[in-house]
């Protein structure tokens, strides 16, 4: 007789697929269909009210990277994924295509919720034909919803301008804030301030607006009414160095107090209102392979999901949706330490103590590349990396130090982070929601169908 072999993979969904014969097919459920099924996420209910919560940039390593930063540096939970625990949350794989291909930039990504179809790489709600469809921010004051858009990044950035304007190139930033103007968007708050001249601002104020340019000015602001709040030239400082450079912290607000203030804003209107929220240096973090920079400003989005929670806790008619647009650099935490399973020590021992090298870091390598533009020497980017992170290199390892680039390749070694490449990413990205609404997102989407569903939460579809 002959010796049994394992069950192959076909004899196990055989078994399965008989075994949902013989107890019908009601006893097994679809993916994902309890929390579809939850009250709370009907497709019944309208939304009043909708949050759209984007982490530019963040792959699944980013994010839990920065699960992993809270729990062994800060003894907490994430919000993110407390929310998971906590709430009735409907969950999605997303693909991130545009029409250039496998790889998109946000402009065409953010173009997918604002028109529902997917256009070139950096071009903002211009179709290959040309066509400049109705954008969804426009939908929603059709309908008397107020709008608002926050970011860390320049507020004309290609996330929010995605939602709101038509723009064949997305480095046409003064013609996003023009857009804004006209197409009437109660609450701007971001960086980016070059790209608003003073004949801009001077039209916004005669409008209504009321203009807010630091913390204590945003923080201070009462009462509802458009409101621009604009607190640097260009982006908004990555949240390592806000944290450690007490000049900022004092002038920056932080996402989450950008967020509370423009929920303030729009919560008194009578048909509700569209939020989105982008955390946006995520994406430039990564860009830059930057370890702690991606990682405190994920913490950072986290702290501003935290506020939104709050929020809907006592605002029931709200939808939130909590994503990403595409991945950025492929980050991960890698495992530190030997890889022979004979040895007595367990494998990867070293990743905890490697990884929390991380809190030694004091300033994002954005803020290392504007210290060093006029270095000559090596010795010069030697002592910054290590001023930098408190790292204890190797002499070999620092001998190799001798510009940005190399400066930037030694640190995956002592940090346990590695990265993929200095580019966007084409994988698939996690997608959640929670509130009216929620039970339309199927359990995999394309990026261009979320907008359908948001109409059609929203009762304009």
């Amino acid at each position: 007789m002959p010796p049994a072999r394992p069950n192959s993979r076909r004899d196990f969904l055989k078994a399965a697929s008989l075994g949902g014969l013989a107890f019908g097919a009601t006893s097994v459920p679809a993916l994902g269909a309890t929390t579809r099924e939850s009250a709370a996420n009907s497709a019944q209910r309208l939304a009043k009210n909708v949050i759209f919560m984007v982490s530019d940039g963040m792959g699944m390593g980013t994010l839990s990277a920065a699960v992993d930063y809270l729990k062994l540096v800060h003894q907490r939970e994430s919000h993110w994924l407390r929310m998971y625990r906590e709430f009735p949350v409907v969950r999605s794989l997303c693909e991130t295509h545009s029409a250039t291909g496998l790889v998109t930039d946000s402009a065409a990504a953010a173009s997918c919720w604002g028109i529902g179809e997917r256009v070139q790489n950096g071009s903002l709600n211009v179709t290959a034909d040309g066509r400049k469809p109705v954008t969804l921010l426009q939908r929603m004051k059709a309908v008397r919803k107020l709008t608002g858009l926050v970011t860390t990044a320049t507020a004309t950035h290609a996330t929010p301008a995605g939602l709101v304007t038509n723009v064949s190139k997305r480095e046409d930033q003064k013609e996003v804030a023009f857009q804004y103007l006209e197409r009437g968007v109660d609450v701007v708050l971001g960086g980016g301030a070059t790209y608003f001249s003073e004949s801009l601002i001077s039209a916004y104020k005669k409008v209504g607006y009321a203009h807010v340019t630091n913390r204590a000015q945003l923080l201070a602001h009462r009462g509802a009414g458009p409101l621009l709040g604009l607190f640097s030239k260009n982006y908004i400082p990555m949240e390592v160095d806000r944290l450690n450079r007490k000049e900022l912290a004092a002038v920056t607000p932080s996402l989450a107090e950008m967020t509370q203030v423009a929920l303030a804003s729009l919560q008194g209107g009578s048909e509700g209102f569209f939020l989105m929220v982008e955390g946006g240096r995520i994406d430039h973090a990564c860009h830059a392979n930057d370890p702690i920079g991606a990682i405190l400003d994920q913490i950072a989005f986290d702290d501003a999901i935290a506020t939104v929670l709050k929020f809907i806790a006592t605002n029931p008619d709200t939808l939130l949706i909590v994503t990403t647009d595409h991945g950025t650099g492929g980050l991960q935490v890698n495992g530190v330490g030997s890889e022979d399973f004979d040895s007595k020590l367990p494998s990867y021992n070293e990743t905890d103590r490697t990884f929390l090298r991380l809190t030694q870091f004091n300033r994002s390598l954005e803020q290392v590349k504007l210290e060093a533009k006029d270095f000559k020497k090596p010795k010069e980017w030697q002592d910054l990396l290590v001023a930098a992170t408190g790292l204890n290199f190797k002499a070999a390892d620092l001998a190799k130090v001798i510009g940005m680039k190399t400066l930037t390749e030694a640190i995956p070694k002592y940090s346990g982070i590695g990265f993929t490449s200095m580019n966007h990413t084409g994988e698939l990205v996690e997608f959640s929601a929670i509130g009216p609404g929620s039970a339309l997102f199927t359990p995999f989407m394309r990026n261009d169908q979320v907008h359908a569903h948001l109409l059609r939460a929203t009762g304009l579809a």
